[in-house]
């Protein structure tokens, strides 16, 4: 072989390689804003779950809603790192410091049944414990006996309001459970392959009760979302 047809062949695999090593190290830095909204940081935790697929719940403190504010939050994101639960636990967290202030609520991070919690300091009904024999329903019998019995033995109104895109007539077995919380049960009942979802949890009207969303978890920047790997 002619040497310089030798040298364009090793330019040629040097090039492969740098464009390859290039793709493989690929990131995205992510500019996260919501600008002057209530309740930033449930703005944020929406922005998040529809850009990067994952699961997050937000539940809101039970005294009073957060005041209206704004987040900004930059971090690098990969193919790659998208699904790593240890990414996913950063930027959270980093996201929960920005709500730290004087007339703002605290909250923090909980990891459960495969989803991110965003949950009030001071605690939620959602942790309220429940015991419940094993029974097959359909799915929107089901979230409507949870509110049920969080509002019976919490003592605070519950109810089930919006199911984005929840196939409420689907038949599902939800498996006997002796005290353990809500939050836990919910999370299992709204998540069974291939079926991936989240829910805010917000107070309504004078009397303060409580109403709980669920929607499907959908990332709409293109892709399917993974599962929050276990720790």
């Amino acid at each position: 072989m002619p040497l310089s047809m030798m040298k364009s062949g090793i330019r040629a695999a040097m090039l492969l390689s740098v464009c390859l090593a290039g793709r493989t190290v690929w990131s995205e830095e992510v500019q996260l804003t919501v600008q002057d909204v209530p309740q930033p940081l449930a703005a944020a935790v929406k922005q998040l779950e529809t850009r990067e697929g994952w699961g997050i719940t937000y539940e809101e403190p039970p005294d009073r809603p957060a005041p209206k504010g704004s987040i900004t939050l930059s971090y690098d994101v990969t193919d790659a790192t998208r699904t790593d639960a240890r990414l996913q636990e950063e930027v959270l967290t980093r996201l929960l410091a920005q709500q730290a202030g004087k007339e703002a609520p605290r909250f923090r991070l909980v990891q459960a049944g495969g989803l991110w919690h965003v949950t009030p300091e001071q605690g939620s009904s959602l942790e309220t414990p429940l015991t419940l024999p094993r029974q097959e329903r359909p799915l929107g019998e089901l979230l409507r006996l949870l509110c049920a019995e969080v509002s019976k033995q919490s003592g605070t109104q519950v109810e089930l309001g919006r199911t984005a895109g929840l196939p409420l007539e689907s038949r599902v077995t939800l498996e006997a459970v002796t005290r353990e919380p809500a939050r836990a049960v919910l999370a299992r009942l709204l998540n069974t392959p291939p079926r991936r979802a989240a829910w805010t949890l917000r107070t309504q009207g004078a009397e303060r009760k409580y109403v709980l969303s669920a929607h499907r978890i959908f990332r709409l920047t293109g892709g399917a979302p993974g599962p929050v790997p276990s720790k």
